[in-house]
């Protein structure tokens, strides 16, 4: 179960983080630490109505690809296919639904407020993968 806490560490996630993968990383603590970071990105975005709020999403959600970029590097992008379904077979529904709250957000977002778009766009398209 993924829990999000108040209280300081690793920007208020608790569990793994991209931060904490290397090649050697579980499958389990892999899918982990992706479901962590993506829910940081959702958590940002479902925050912002403003610009100011669009800034402060954007460091979120900064933090949040850098880890994911570095798991990334750390795995040499080997996300896909067999390693894939041994990631996130078991976390295919935690998965789905951060995704879509992730895309349900910038649907909001560009509908809404397409001024505040280009704030968050910079950071998205730092995504490797």
């Amino acid at each position: 179960m993924l829990m999000l806490t108040g209280c300081g560490g690793k920007d208020d996630v608790q569990g793994k983080t991209g931060e904490d993968i290397t090649a050697k990383s579980s499958a389990d603590d892999i899918g982990e630490a992706y479901i962590n970071e993506m829910t940081r990105i959702a958590d940002a975005l479902e925050g912002v109505d403003d610009e100011a709020s669009a800034k402060a999403a954007a460091k979120k959600m900064k933090v949040a690809i850098d880890g994911l970029n570095q798991m990334s590097d750390e795995l040499d992008g080997e996300i896909s296919g067999v390693k894939g379904m041994q990631i996130f077979g078991g976390r295919y529904a935690e998965l789905v639904q951060v995704q879509g709250r992730i895309a349900t957000s910038m649907i909001r977002i560009q509908s809404d407020h397409p001024e505040l778009m280009d704030t968050i766009s910079a950071e998205m398209d730092r995504m490797e993968n």
